[in-house]
């Protein structure tokens, strides 16, 4: 007896060299196993050839399936799960940021704040920081834009990342002396970019913000730095911040939080917990020696995914949504071949009884469809990895054009590879076990006898079916519901009012400061080129200021404030967003003033100092009384509220209103600011920008700058709203296609089952509108019971999702029945075109078969 039968006799030749040669015995079972498996593949192949279109059909639903999953996979694996790319150990890190004690998230840390962590924190082992500070690379007239890291010596280090090339920061680079270290570590794509890879880079100069610095070390390919979603071109150290223009409070003011990062490595048996508490009383002690900068801070620690600065801080709910939006479309992609391949199953009864007669095994039957099923899916993930090449950079197309190196890509990394070889081993065996089994439980002698028109191929196989599609439009009804939801919501905070006009303005970033420039320099570097601009045909306004509102969230400039005649709240944080404004700037922007005055030219640094306030910051100190004339005590000196103004929005759309106040330009504007020129037009605001950049290098030659519409920047302040409504509704579609297709099939399969049934009916005087009839109550009652369970599904999912919603609720009626009418009426449409063939049935034709 061959060794290919399914059955041995023990007594054979064959069965006796088993015995008496064992490891021949398993070269031989490895290899009959190696061809049988062959054999399986190769008769695959030849059915997928004779029946193309149903394998077409497969493999591009597996593969959007597994396109979009493997792409939202990735996103989630470099933003939350491997934040630090080109980082040892990144599991081993945390995060400290700075909280108010109301709740409030200040994130950043103080360098003055950072040096007490470093020297007082006990259970921590390692602690480093770094500062995001855009620079001015190159010569002036020819400068370009480099974006740095001032980062602590131990920096590299603590993160567990080695130079390629020369060697990271010594300790002594990190000691407290201002400037005495003019060194940098570059990263490697400029080295490729700007030295072309020379292997001689080190020890040469670097020229940043007029400053020459001796390069010491280059990145490893893949590090980007410690700002999950930005890309860093230099790292240096943070003692070097004065000559990189952050400003002399970012190393001597506690209240300057301005570090964008500070990591820690705990030590080995430490918890997170038990170092929250440490770091807490740490807190607690400064807040209580420096109330006039800690009064009311607290520090936490979190792990990096749940950092509130960078990418993970924007993206986190967004990707957290999405995730489950394409697991329930990689649940209907198995839904849809399952049934796909129930159907071709079906088909095949006939040929799965001559095999079964002949002799082969249903284990081996199994598996011969296991092999034809793994390798649909297969097909369909190396296609999926084609399209998730497309589908990766769909982040960063969604972006508004911020002035920041942000990249979103995830990449194809090693975990979404494994990510995409789980997803097809998952999707093989969902998808094809259970047209494998049934086929275990087809009956011979009936599939032999009647053709295989019985077997598997009845009730209980239609009623599978059925099931799937029900499945797959209950899923669908999810997604629909919170597609409608998610874009109902951006709708609704992409119309709310800003409380300023955005329309026709542009807006621009200077980094003088960054390039070694004074305050007084910046001052009238602005006042002058506003006069030159002002003049410019097509040109309504210009003005200028250090935060424009809605373009940056969480950047507005913050100040320490004591208001005569408050009594704080224990533990009350006054630490308030602020911005420094010209005359003038409350006309351009359109924001009313309800009391006192503007600001105007006679507000010199000399004369006495003055601010204006929100209408909330009025009605939070002063209650009913008017604020005007009040004192209230910034930094070294007492400051008059001159003037009130309407509340507007200041970082983003679907924010409270909250006390905010302005500083007169050129009273408080100094180095380690930057500033933003705003030009309003009578027609496109892109169309003056020629004229600036001329105007503004005629006034200073280190005068780098990048331009967008007003319109544009504050769309950034909704990206994660954005985010969620445009992928979801892109999902959602997905979904619901893949339902229709498979609702399709299901009905098609059943109509062609009851062709003659269908002419025997009409043969004896029903219509071909009843016939309809009959298919549409079929087609509903195959679908209402899925739409049922897939709204209550969403009822309750989205309730952990309500806090991204803006002014609609989870359960709101417009989008539940809405989402319902679409899904019944593509029903309807999936539903008609296999009915037509039933309602075109010839009933002589029909009798003359049965």
């Amino acid at each position: 007896m061959p060794p290919e039968a399914d059955t041995l006799d023990p007594v054979t030749p064959w069965r006796l060299r088993q015995i008496l040669m064992p490891n021949a015995s398993l070269d031989r079972s490895f290899s009959h196993t190696l061809q049988t498996f062959v054999q399986d593949i190769r008769f695959s192949l030849k059915f997928f050839a004779s029946n193309w279109k149903f394998s077409l059909v497969a493999v591009v639903t597996l593969a959007v399936g597994i396109a979009v999953n493997a792409t939202v996979f990735s996103w989630i694996d470099s933003v939350l799960l491997h934040p630090y790319a080109g980082v040892g150990d990144s599991g081993g890190l945390s995060l400290v940021e700075t909280v108010t004690t109301n709740g409030e998230h200040l994130v950043a840390t103080s360098y003055v704040d950072y040096r007490d962590y470093r020297d007082n924190l006990k259970l921590v082992s390692e602690i480093a920081i770094g500062r995001f500070t855009p620079l001015t690379l190159g010569l002036e007239g020819n400068a370009d834009r480099a974006w740095a890291e001032l980062v602590s010596a131990n920096y590299f280090d603590v993160l567990r990342v080695k130079p390629v090339l020369g060697r990271s920061f010594l300790p002594e680079e990190g000691a407290d002396q201002p400037g005495a270290f003019p060194v940098a570590v570059i990263s490697y794509r400029m080295w490729q970019n700007r030295f072309h890879g020379d292997p001689n880079v080190l020890g040469k100069e670097i020229r940043l913000n007029r400053h020459q610095l001796t390069i010491i070390g280059v990145a490893p390919p893949d590090f980007r730095g410690s700002t999950v979603g930005l890309v860093y071109d230099v790292w240096m150290p943070i003692t070097m911040a004065n000559e990189m223009g952050t400003g002399g409070g970012t190393l001597n003011y506690r209240g300057c939080r301005d570090l964008t990062s500070t990591i820690v490595r705990l030590k080995p048996g430490v918890t997170r917990d038990q170092a929250q508490g440490e770091i807490s009383a740490l807190a607690g002690r400064l807040a209580a020696a420096y109330p006039g900068t800690n009064r009311g801070v607290d520090a936490i620690m979190v792990p990096v995914w749940a950092g509130h600065l960078g990418a993970q801080g924007i993206l986190l709910k967004p990707l957290q949504i999405l995730m489950a939006a394409c697991v329930l479309l990689l649940i209907i992609v198995c839904a849809n071949v399952a049934n796909l391949l129930l159907s071709r199953a079906v088909s095949r009864q006939k040929e799965f009884g001559l095999r079964l007669a002949f002799g082969a095994g249903r284990v081996r039957l199994v598996r011969q469809l296991l092999t034809e099923t793994f390798l649909l899916v297969l097909s369909g993930g190396v296609l999926g990895v084609l399209l998730m090449l497309v589908l990766d950079r769909s982040l960063n197309r969604l972006l508004p054009h911020v002035d920041f190196p942000f990249d979103l890509r995830g990449g194809f990394g090693v975990s979404t590879l494994g990510f995409t070889l789980l997803a097809v081993l998952a999707v093989t065996i969902a998808a094809g076990l259970v047209p494998a089994l049934l086929s275990l439980r087809a009956n011979l002698s009936q599939t032999l006898n009647e053709g295989g028109r019985s077997g598997i191929g009845g009730t209980k196989t239609h009623r599978l079916r059925g099931l799937l599609v029900g499945v797959e439009v209950a899923l669908a009804m999810v997604a629909l519901i919170s597609a409608g939801l998610f874009l109902r919501s951006f709708g609704k905070a992409s119309r709310i009012e800003p409380g300023f006009r955005t329309h026709n303005v542009s807006v621009s970033q200077f980094y003088l400061s960054n390039a070694g420039y004074s305050g007084e320099e910046q001052r009238s570097f602005c006042r002058k080129l506003r006069e030159r601009l002002e003049s410019a045909p097509g040109v309504v306004g210009v003005t200028y200021t250090d935060f424009v509102p809605l373009t940056n969230p969480g950047t507005s400039p913050q100040d320490q404030i004591d208001v005569q005649g408050y009594v704080p709240a224990p533990n009350e944080q006054l630490l308030l967003h602020r911005a420094t404004v010209p005359p003038g700037y409350f006309d351009f922007m359109g924001i009313r003033l309800l009391a006192g005055r503007e600001f105007t030219e006679r507000d010199e640094p000399q004369q006495p100092q003055v601010m204006i306030v929100n209408e909330t910051f009025s009605r939070h100190f002063f209650g009913e009384a008017s604020p005007i004339g009040r004192a209230v005590h910034i930094g070294q000196g007492d400051v008059t509220i001159v003037g009130e103004v309407k509340d507007s929005k200041y970082d983003t759309p679907i924010q409270a209103p909250y006390p905010y106040f302005y500083l007169p330009f050129r009273q408080w504007f100094g180095p380690g600011l930057n500033f933003s020129v705003l030009i309003r037009t009578t027609g496109d605001p892109m169309a003056v920008i020629p004229q600036l950049r001329r105007e503004a290098l005629a006034l200073n030659q280190d005068a780098y700058f990048r331009t967008m519409p007003l319109e544009d920047a504050v769309g950034y302040s909704l990206y994660p709203q954005k985010v969620a409504a445009i992928l979801l509704t892109a999902t959602a579609f997905l979904c619901l296609l893949l339902s229709a297709v498979g609702l399709y099939s299901v009905m098609s399969y059943a109509i062609s089952q009851r062709t003659q049934e269908f002419g025997v009916r009409m043969a004896l005087g029903a219509s071909r509108w009843k016939v309809l009839e009959m298919v549409t109550r079929e087609s509903l009652m195959l679908t209402l019971p899925g739409l049922i369970v897939g709204m209550g599904t969403a009822l309750v999912a989205l309730r952990f999702f309500r806090g991204m919603l803006v002014d609609v609720s989870p359960t709101d009626p417009l989008t539940l029945g809405g989402a319902a009418l679409f899904l019944i009426a593509v029903t309807l449409i999936a539903t008609y075109l296999p009915a037509r063939r039933a309602m075109d049935t010839d009933p002589m034709i029909a009798l003359r078969c049965q």
